[in-house]
């Protein structure tokens, strides 16, 4: 990081050295910003401070934008996988109703299976209707 030239305005201590209001000193941009931001320090050029504010602004939009779209992409798995569940749930509830109707006890390996195809069977009728 670039060095900065910055007036010291409240003083204060940074590792082994002191700096006392009225002092003009050079530091890092970032501490500097971050110092600038508390009103200890004061930019020597105030459009250097607006330069980093922007860029620090921009960045921080970029990473809010960002974990927005992440959160959203989470969401949209979640809700698919809510959705996925119900749906099954569906399946499992008719296989069992049409089992009951028609007097016919299924062990679960053929509740599984029947199941299964409804699930195939959907997915080939939702992929057809996706072609048109």
């Amino acid at each position: 990081m670039k060095e900065v030239k910055v007036k010291v305005v409240l003083p204060f201590v940074s590792g082994d050295k002191s700096f006392d209001s009225g002092e003009h000193i050079s530091m890092e941009e970032g501490l500097a910003y971050a110092l600038a931001k508390k009103s200890v320090i004061e930019f020597d050029d105030e459009a250097q401070f607006k330069t980093i504010d922007k860029s620090k602004t921009a960045k921080a939009t970029k990473a809010k934008a960002k974990k927005l779209e992440e959160a959203a992409k989470a969401n949209s798995i979640l809700k698919q996988s809510e959705i996925q569940n119900e749906l099954n749930e569906l399946y499992l509830a008719v296989v069992l109703k049409e089992a009951e109707l028609n007097g016919e006890v299924l062990s679960d390996e053929e509740v599984f299976n029947e199941v299964e195809s409804i699930q195939k069977r959907d997915a080939l009728v939702s992929k057809k209707a996706d072609g048109k």
